[in-house]
This record gives C-alpha cells, sequence and structure tokens, in this order.
C-alpha cells in the first residue's frame, strides 16, 4: 500500500512543477537556506526573503562575514529570530570547519547549529541524492491521512509509523523530487483544514479520503494554554534618534531594540519598571514625554500588551547602545517596530 505513493506522486509532482526560485537547484546553501525559512512560515512569504538574501550573502563565506546584526536586519519580519542566529552560527563553522564547502556527509551536516534530522534530510536528498525520507509536518499529515495512522505523530507508536511508512514510500532514485513532493502535497493539497481530496494524487486507497472526516487524521495535539503578559517598552530619544540595545530578557533576547520592562498587570507601574530597566542598561536622567499608544502583539503562546514609554535623553550615550533615525525603525523585530511607531505618533503631537 505504501509504495503506491511513490508512483502516484512522482507522476503527480512532474505535472505540477510548482514554480519557486530554490528548485530545480543542487547549491546546499542555497537549498539549506530555503529550508530553514520555510519552517513555521509560508512559501509566499519566503520567496521574497529568500531572493534578498541569496542577492546579498549568496554562499556561507559571505554570510559567515556579514555582522550579526545586519544579518537579523534583513532577517527583520521573518519571525523566529533564533533561525537567524542559528544559520549565521552555522556558515561560521562551514567557513573555519569545512573550509568553506558545505559537508556532504549527513552526520556532519546535523551537527551544524539549528539542523535537525528533518532539514538533514531534505538537504542532503535534494543537493546530493542521498536517501533520507523528510519527514516535516505536511508529511506526517499526509501518512497519517493514507494510512490512518492513529495518536500524536510526533511520539510513541504513531512516531514510528510515520518514519517506517516515510521510508518505504521514499523513492532512492530521485529521493530529493519525492521528498519536495511530499511536502508540496502536504502544503498544497492536504492542508490542515481543508485537504482537497477531490484532486488528491493519494486519493484513491485513502483511509481519510475514505471516511468522509479527513481531518481526523492526525489527531489534534494538546493545546498550550495562552499566557497573557503585559510589558513596557522603554522608547529613548536622543534628537530624532533612537537608542538601541541588544535584549538579554525573556523577550527578543539576542535582538536590538528599546528595553522591555515586564509588569504584573495591565499597565502596573509601567514608570517605575521602565525607568529600572533603563538605569540598568545605562540611561540616568531621561525625560518622560509621554505614554504612546498601548497595542497587542502575539508571540507563540503568550499575548502581550505593550504599554510604549517615550523618551528624551541628552545624556553621553552608554558604550553598549546604537542609535538608528525613528523612521527607520523596520530595519527592527516586529515588536519594536510597534513600539517605534507609537513613539513617532506620540512626538509628532508633541507641541514644538
Amino acid at each position: 500500500m505504501v509504495r503506491q505513493i511513490t508512483t502516484k506522486l512522482a507522476d503527480w509532482y512532474r505535472r505540477s512543477n510548482q514554480q519557486l526560485p530554490w528548485r530545480g537547484i543542487r547549491d546546499p546553501y542555497a537549498i539549506w537556506l530555503s529550508e530553514v525559512m520555510l519552517q513555521q512560515t509560508r512559501v509566499s512569504t519566503v520567496i521574497g526573503y529568500w531572493n534578498r538574501f541569496i542577492d546579498k550573502y549568496p554562499d556561507a563565506q559571505s554570510l559567515a562575514a556579514a555582522g550579526l546584526d545586519e544579518v537579523l536586519e534583513l532577517w527583520a519580519g521573518l519571525g523566529y529570530y533564533s533561525r537567524c542566529r542559528n544559520l549565521h552560527q552555522a556558515a561560521k563553522m562551514i567557513v573555519t570547519d569545512h573550509d568553506g564547502q558545505f559537508p556532504r556527509d549527513p552526520e556532519q551536516v546535523r551537527k551544524l547549529p539549528g539542523i535537525g534530522e528533518y532539514t538533514t534530510a531534505a538537504i542532503c536528498s535534494i543537493a546530493f541524492g542521498e536517501p533520507l525520507a523528510v519527514i516535516d509536518g505536511n508529511v506526517q499529515r499526509v501518512l497519517c491521512r493514507y494510512l490512518g495512522i492513529d495518536g500524536d505523530p510526533r511520539r510513541g507508536d504513531a512516531k514510528h509509523s510515520v518514519h517506517e511508512a516515510a521510508d518505504a514510500a521514499l523513492d532512492c532514485d530521485h529521493p530529493g523530487d519525492h521528498n519536495q513532493a511530499m511536502m508540496d502535497l502536504g502544503r498544497s493539497i492536504c492542508t490542515p483544514r481543508s485537504p482537497a481530496c477531490q484532486i488528491c494524487p493519494l486519493g484513491n486507497g485513502c483511509v481519510a479520503r475514505a471516511s468522509g472526516e479527513p481531518t481526523r487524521w492526525p489527531q489534534p495535539r494538546p493545546k498550550r494554554a495562552t499566557e497573557e503578559q503585559w510589558w513596557a517598552a522603554a522608547v529613548v530619544m536622543q534628537g530624532q534618534q533612537v537608542l538601541t540595545w541588544e535584549g538579554d530578557g525573556e523577550l527578543l533576547a539576542g535582538h536590538r531594540g528599546p528595553p522591555l520592562a515586564r509588569l504584573a498587570g495591565p499597565g502596573i507601574h509601567a514608570e517605575k519598571m521602565a525607568d529600572r530597566e533603563l538605569r540598568r542598561f545605562g540611561i540616568e536622567g531621561a525625560t518622560l514625554l509621554g505614554h504612546g499608544d498601548r497595542f497587542r502583539h502575539a508571540i507563540t503562546h503568550r499575548r502581550l500588551q505593550i504599554y510604549p514609554l517615550v523618551y528624551q535623553f541628552t545624556g553621553e550615550i552608554p558604550e553598549a547602545a546604537t542609535t538608528i533615525p525613528i523612521e527607520e525603525g523596520g530595519r527592527l523585530p516586529a515588536l519594536h517596530r510597534k513600539s517605534l511607531a507609537a513613539a513617532r505618533k506620540l512626538l509628532l503631537e508633541e507641541p514644538r
């Protein structure tokens, strides 16, 4: 039954021929970049970012030579920033440990920061023809539905069954095309909520389709409770320049932006907590200009309410701080961009 997937999928993949900028190339660096960006991100969003990254950093050497802040700036808006930090760190390892050449051995690929079993299989099968089955969320969904595999495909017996099926279905002569076809099928047809069973190349023989309730598989995982949090964002201005620091706290650690202070509840002691955070970053005597408009922001399992406070500072800029023009806030992560937008609105309203 599983082997039927191989032929049907190959025929469909040749006919569908999805046009993506990283398709049809064998450059492991470019494939790696696309796979990292595609994690938890829509293809339509990734295309523009991938093109810009390849233009600016066409190989591991150029990426490794760039500063992390510069790389993060190009990544801004793509989210899940740990992916970008791992990408930069891995590029440095490729240069120092592999003479700038992307390693071919799957075991060596797996040792690079941020590269797990799935990404290793994707890179090595597509770039080098290694017979490794890719198993991401899309592949799990396709196999669970086609075979009627019960349970959480990430754990226990269900995980074992999915891995066995993925290995059995793999086209060892064309593993890269097969893996891309499996991921494409899950992304475009066997979707989580509204699968297009009527046009699916695996429709005949699919347990989920025959049941009439295809979305029963894979069985839903327990949802993590969403936590409500409140934060103050201390936007410090010197003229029309915004002071930024590298975050070292719970939110956006490792990314530059205004300091963030956790609050005990909605707006509770926002000024006091922001002042405390500013002193920790070396800012004393800043003048509070006012409060920007509160806004909401979501990060994974957290719903945040952000209270921007805007300060003017005329003292000496601490060594750890850098400045950017307020109109260039688009270089920062989304939460910081929103804080700067709220500050800019307040500044425009201030009497001159």
